[in-house]
């Protein structure tokens, strides 16, 4: 009897030493992947979990195995069942887990290439801005839209002095698609823009005024002008940060110093827009000048879209500015509703943004 208490003494102490071990041994592969998660080291964590299923996937086939032969042999199975359903369920978590590991692998290595390739896309786009002239430098992708509004006013100050213009590139995917064809032949676009300067602007004023009629005319075909287009006021928020977007990536923020006097003549170096929608660079410019003589209006920022920063929000003639707003782009109606929201919020808005679809 005294041997039997020994031997069971014996047993429950190693069974209690592995239990330890065991539970030490999941807490330091806890830990493991706790950390791994937490630095996005998907792979790493696909091969602990990959790892962990071959084996609780082995044990439980094992557990499955012997339910089986003990149910036709009539062996006791009630333990082995219990046993085979926690290592089955044990299994499909883990299968569950490290198919959302893989997934983010796999998400995490598109990323990757696809941030190579607009890496490879900003080297090429400096080595563009240099042919003509254009300094820019590269903005850290963690920047704080205060800390990136106070770069570009520091920049505009210095440019004052300078003679130069910045204005904010953001190099994506589509970024040359942004960009007139023309600035690849640096000669053809040499005389372009020597034309473009020397050529008298047009009158932004006179562009915006028939183009928000011809605006309006499409709209009340199939809206009610009062109701559906001027509309309420709706709460927004003033947008007075500059904005900080997804694709940014580390590198493919550009502060450029476009060698002009007039901001508006930004235009000249970087030929936005003539797709779809979107007003060839000669209408970007005229307007771009009519807004800074009427209300100090400066391009901040280029591609994708426009933005347009003012050293105070409009108040006084905010609905004619909203009007105008609407000539230029009729897609701004897609963020603020309708005209009234719009004039309400160039109350104040010290920044203007603009997109085509």
């Amino acid at each position: 009897m005294k041997e039997y208490l020994i031997i069971g003494l014996a047993v429950a102490a190693l069974l209690y030493i592995l239990y330890k071990r065991k539970k030490k041994k999941e807490q330091q592969l806890g830990d493991e992947l706790d950390y791994l998660i937490e630095k996005k080291d998907w792979h790493g964590v696909s091969l602990i979990l990959r790892k962990q299923l071959i084996i609780w996937g082995a044990l439980a086939a094992f557990m499955t195995a012997y339910v089986i032969v003990a149910y036709i042999m009539g062996y006791p199975k009630f333990a082995g069942i219990i046993m085979a359903a926690i290592f089955i369920w044990r299994t499909i978590k883990l299968a569950e887990n490290y198919r959302k590991s893989r997934d983010n692998e796999l998400y995490q290595q598109d990323e990757a290439e696809e941030w190579a390739e607009i890496q490879e896309e900003t080297r090429q786009v400096l080595s563009l801005l240099d042919e003509n002239n254009i300094s820019a430098t590269q903005v850290r992708a963690d920047i704080s839209p205060q800390a990136l509004k106070k770069l570009w006013l520091e920049s505009r100050e210095r440019g004052k002095k300078e003679g130069f213009c910045p204005v904010l590139l953001l190099v994506t995917y589509n970024f040359r698609c942004c960009l007139d064809e023309i600035v690849k032949d640096k000669e053809r676009f040499a005389q372009w823009r020597q034309q473009v300067l020397s050529s008298p602007v047009q009158d932004g004023q006179a562009l915006l005024k028939r183009q928000f009629d011809l605006n309006k005319t499409d709209y009340e075909k199939e809206f009610d002008w009062q109701t559906d287009v001027i509309g309420d006021i709706e709460p927004r928020e003033a947008l007075n940060d500059f904005p900080i977007l997804e694709d940014y990536v580390p590198g493919n923020l550009l502060l450029a110093e476009i060698p002009v006097s007039e901001p508006w003549q930004v235009f000249a170096y970087i030929p936005y827009g003539g797709w779809k929608n979107c007003p060839p660079p000669e209408i970007h410019m005229a307007v771009a000048k009519y807004w800074y003589e009427r209300y100090g209006a400066e391009i901040a920022w280029i591609v994708p879209n426009l933005m347009y920063h003012v050293p105070q929000p409009v108040v006084k003639d905010a609905m004619t500015l909203a009007e105008e707003q609407f000539a230029y782009s009729v897609d701004t109606l897609q963020d603020y509703g309708n005209l009234a929201t719009l004039a309400e919020t160039n109350k104040k808005y010290t920044l203007w943004g603009f997109f085509w679809g």
